[in-house]
C-alpha cells in the first residue's frame, strides 16, 4: 500500500495512527496524510525523532538476539508490532532463529492487511511464514491471550519473549497499563523474558511537553513516563544487565554512544524467575 492509496472502507485514515507514523519516520510508504502531518509536528518539537524511531528498532534487534542467544527463546509475542519492515521481529528471527514462532499484535487494521498480504506472498513462494498476526488491543490482554491465532502458534508452557516496544505510552494512566502488562507477565511461564521501551520526559521535559501537545491536537494519546514508572512495568521479574537505561545504552553494538540520552526512551529486558 503506497501513500494515500485507498484503503479498505472499514479503515479510517483521517486520524493518525502510531504504527503508520513510525512507518513514516522509518522511511516507509504505508502511511497517510494525517500520519505524516502529526509525524512532522513531532519533528518540529524533537528534530531527532526519526533517529529515535531507528534506535527503538535497533534495540528490538538487540533484545531479540539476546533472548535467542543467551536464553534459547524460540517463541515471541510482539505487541504493537507496527507495519512489517526490515529490522522487525520477524526479520530478526529469520536470521538468528529461523524456526522461531512469532505472534505479532497491533490494533491498526492496516497493519493486519499488510501482514495478511505478506503471509499470502510467502505461502505462494512455497515458504509459509512462521509468523502470525492478531488484530487486538493491549487494553484487553485477556482477550488477546485467548485469541485462537495466539494459542495455536505459541506454547505458553514454554518460555516466551514478550516485546512491548514503544507501545505502552499509548495507554493513559486511566487505562492502567501496569495492570495490562501484569496480566501478560502472569500468563507467561518461568524463563520468559520481556523487553520494553518507553518515551520519557526525563531527558528534555520541554521538548517532550511539545510532543504531548501535538499528540493531543492530533487526537492521539501519548504519555511519556519517568524511569521509576517504566521500571514498574517489569514487576518482580529480574532485570537483565544493565537494567533500565537509555535505549541507546542498552548493550549497544560497539562502543557506548557519546550521548546515550539523545534518544528520549528508557529501555530494559527482564526475565521471569523460577
Amino acid at each position: 500500500m503506497t501513500n494515500d492509496q485507498v484503503p479498505p472502507p472499514s479503515i479510517d485514515t483521517s486520524l493518525p495512527h502510531s504504527a503508520r507514523m513510525y512507518d513514516y519516520w522509518l522511511g516507509g510508504s504505508s502511511n497517510f496524510a494525517a500520519d505524516r502531518a502529526l509525524g512532522q509536528a513531532f519533528e518540529q518539537a524533537i528534530p531527532s525523532i526519526r533517529t529515535m524511531a531507528r534506535e527503538n528498532r535497533r534495540f528490538l534487534g538487540r533484545a531479540v538476539r539476546h533472548m535467542v542467544e543467551e536464553a534459547g527463546t524460540t517463541q515471541f509475542l510482539d505487541i504493537g508490532t507496527g507495519i512489517p519492515a526490515p529490522g522487525d521481529t520477524h526479520s530478526v528471527t529469520e536470521i538468528v532463529a529461523p524456526d522461531s514462532r512469532v505472534v505479532c499484535v497491533d490494533n491498526d487494521p492496516i497493519v493486519n492487511a499488510h501482514a495478511q498480504a505478506h503471509a499470502r506472498r510467502t505461502a505462494a513462494e512455497g515458504t509459509p511464514s512462521r509468523t502470525v498476526y492478531v488484530q487486538a488491543d493491549l487494553r484487553r490482554p485477556e482477550e488477546l491471550l485467548r485469541a485462537p491465532e495466539l494459542t495455536a502458534a505459541l506454547d505458553l508452557d514454554r518460555p516466551v519473549g514478550l516485546l512491548l516496544i514503544a507501545v505502552l505510552m499509548l495507554l493513559d494512566d486511566r487505562d492502567d497499563p501496569w495492570a495490562s502488562t501484569a496480566t501478560l507477565l502472569d500468563a507467561l511461564p518461568p524463563g520468559s523474558q520481556v523487553a520494553i521501551t518507553h518515551p520519557t520526559q526525563d531527558f528534555d521535559p520541554a521538548a517532550m511537553g511539545e510532543v504531548v501537545k501535538a499528540a493531543e491536537q492530533g487526537h492521539m494519546t501519548l504519555v511519556p513516563r519517568e524511569r521509576s514508572q517504566v521500571e514498574r512495568f517489569f514487576g518482580d521479574w529480574e532485570l537483565v544487565e544493565p537494567g533500565v537505561v537509555p535505549v541507546m545504552g542498552w548493550r549497544p553494538d560497539g562502543d557506548l554512544p557519546d550521548d546515550p540520552n539523545a534518544a528520549y526512551y528508557w529501555a530494559g529486558v527482564a526475565r521471569k524467575p523460577s
